[in-house]
């Protein structure tokens, strides 16, 4: 078979008077432009014949496509004369140096018995691969949170089953404290989990009622506080007396500090201070926790409250990268905001507001969150 190079999608001027042969060309190349799926066509010995802006704009300019081998461009795709059937997928560095996912589908098309052209559609599939790349993260994750509280439980339960009669009183309490703080510990993932899938979905919705803010640091402190106490660390209150009630779903105003609070617990170094301080501003109440963490990089703050995300270099810290998104949808539920203050050496201070008992009176006690992340 010949290797000449086809004309674009193999247009053979077979029975057609070169004037009809250039206007359906033409025809068929503005087809080819008009569609924003990346094509690429090849001639059998898999030169790059023909290609649209679409693919220009993914694989790089002309110059750098026309008459190289297909290999040169998609190195994981076949060559037309390969015995390859079905999809491909691969990666590499698209145009802007970006890494992208991508699947290659060939089709190679034969006209009469010494001429044929292969034609490549390359599709992106980078957020596709990515979800599958987030669910394999997110299964490892909450595996790995689970295995060390279910050993904890077992551990207190075989200890209860086999050694109660010769327990004291302190040692019954250790162990039977020790079991409910892993049950706390394990229901708090749980709760993680449930929120960010409602939240994502856009079926998230809270009940504000007035409740103080003591109330919701009390109930938040019960999960925090066996974590950084055993890392030596302290946890220091500024809440001003006079401060009004909040407009708050308690539950998961809870979650929000509670999550806040171990996250600063866990980059914070070993006896170490993490503060709660709370302001009046405007008809808002912002609560900051601040802790004496390394400090978060800027260029890295943008993505922190996104789904899965993670801190490079962090070490072998634990946490699946929910915390801060499902404190981002719950707090916006509220109508309030979040945000984030830090720098590298100065530690880090996360902030978040919730309203004071002073909503409008046709307000139905409901809202919702936005999807996050």
């Amino acid at each position: 078979m010949s290797d000449e190079p086809a004309p674009a999608l193999g247009l053979v001027a077979s029975g057609l008077v070169p004037a009809a042969l250039a206007a359906q060309e033409a025809h068929r190349r503005e087809l080819l432009e008009a569609i924003r799926t990346p094509i690429v066509t090849t001639s059998l010995s898999g030169r790059i014949t023909s290609f649209n802006a679409a693919a220009v704009a993914l694989l790089g300019s002309p110059a750098r496509l026309y008459g190289r081998g297909i290999r040169d461009v998609l190195p994981f795709t076949a060559e037309p004369r390969d015995l390859v059937s079905g999809d491909v997928q691969g990666r590499l560095a698209d145009a802007t140096g970006r890494t992208v996912d991508l699947e290659v589908s060939r089709s190679v098309i034969y006209e009469g018995a010494d001429h044929g052209y292969a034609v490549y559609v390359v599709h992106d599939i980078s957020r596709h691969a990515e979800v599958n790349r987030l669910r394999e993260q997110l299964l490892y994750s909450v595996a790995h949170e689970l295995r060390g509280p279910l050993m904890v439980l077992d551990n207190a339960l075989e200890i209860l089953e086999t050694e109660y009669p010769n327990l004291t009183d302190k040692e019954f309490g250790q162990v039977l404290g020790s079991a409910r703080r892993t049950a706390r510990r394990m229901r708090t993932l749980m709760e993680d989990l449930l929120s960010a899938g409602s939240i994502q979905s856009g079926h998230f919705v809270v009940a504000p009622r007035k409740t103080g803010l003591r109330a919701i640091l009390n109930d938040a402190l019960e999960i925090a506080t066996p974590a950084a106490q055993a890392r030596g660390q302290r946890i220091e209150i500024d809440i001003p007396a006079d401060l009004p009630q909040v407009l708050a779903d308690r539950r998961y105003a809870r979650q929000v500090l509670s999550n806040l609070l171990v996250n600063a617990s866990k980059y914070s170094p070993e006896n170490s201070a993490i503060r709660v301080v709370a302001s009046l501003t405007g008809t808002m109440v912002r609560i900051t926790v601040e802790d004496q963490g390394p400090g978060i990089p800027f260029e890295q703050q943008a993505g922190l409250f996104e789904r899965f995300y993670r801190i490079r270099n962090e070490g072998d810290a634990p946490g699946v990268g929910l915390g801060l998104a499902i404190a981002k949808g719950i707090v916006e539920a509220h109508g309030g905001n979040i945000g984030i203050e830090s720098a590298i050496g100065s530690g880090t201070a996360v902030w978040f507001t919730l309203p004071t008992i002073t909503r409008p009176a046709h307000d139905d006690g409901t809202r919702s969150a936005h999807p996050a992340g």
